[in-house]
């Protein structure tokens, strides 16, 4: 069994952070990001976002996209580390469980799954999930690289990132594009959603949440032993300690 301790640790916009409390044993400190939408939407639902764990290429610094490398023995402790956690949040509570398809997101899923002994079977997975795609540059050794071999796509990259697209590959506009239906569907549905998925995916799903600026957005980190709780106007992340 992973010890599990759990710290919430975002700041509270315009407000006090809330107390220390106690569950099954294990000390919570609630610190919570939040913003009022402009929309006025109503959230009923309660989301978990929950990154990949650690890859061969994570590692390394290689960039994925789309392209996939397995976990490392890490990342397989990141994500069974995650599912302790997961699970004392749950508590018993039904749930539907969704995740990117690629495989990278479907072990971690799996072993998630083992943890809360929730049936792998039953998870839906779903294209809008996935990660941004670099399209011909999934794959690249690295951003270093990558700018050293292509300095015309780094210099349009950098002056407007949010629209920036590689040779037949996704910009961030576009996959906001595809994850904010999917959020909106958690949403109107109301009750508890699990998603497993990727860095900049939920870097964006998180930014439509609190409503945030492109560059509000592309600030936000991309924790692989930490997850997220999206409820009402609200993010809650939620550390987990590894052995």
């Amino acid at each position: 069994m992973v010890d599990i301790a759990l710290l919430l640790v975002s700041a509270r916009i315009g407000g006090l952070p809330d107390l220390g409390e106690k569950a099954g044993g294990v000390m919570y400190f609630r610190h919570s990001a939040s913003r009022i939408h402009s929309n006025g939407y109503a959230m009923t639902a309660t989301i978990y976002l929950i990154r990949h764990g650690e890859t061969t290429w994570n590692r390394i610094g290689r960039l994925q996209g789309q392209a996939d490398s397995p976990l490392t023995h890490r990342g397989t402790k990141q994500a069974e580390a995650v599912g302790h956690a997961l699970r004392a949040e749950l508590a018993g509570q039904t749930f539907q469980f969704w995740a990117s398809p690629i495989t990278r997101t479907r072990q971690t899923a799996a072993i998630i799954s083992d943890v809360i002994e929730h049936d792998y079977e039953t998870i839906t997975f779903d294209d809008r999930l996935k990660e941004i795609t670099l399209g011909d540059r999934d794959g690249y050794a690295g951003w270093r690289e990558l700018a050293r071999d292509f300095p015309e796509e780094a210099e349009i990259r950098r002056k407007d990132p949010w629209n920036f697209r590689h040779p037949n590959g996704e910009s961030s506009q576009m996959v906001q594009d595809r994850v904010r239906p999917l959020l909106d569907e958690w949403k109107a549905a109301g009750g508890i959603h699990v998603a497993v998925s990727h860095g900049v995916a939920i870097k964006i799903l998180r930014g439509l949440q609190l409503n945030l600026t492109e560059a509000e957005t592309f600030a936000l980190d991309r924790p692989q032993e930490a997850f997220h709780r999206l409820v009402a106007d609200r993010i809650d992340t939620i550390e987990v300690s590894m052995p």
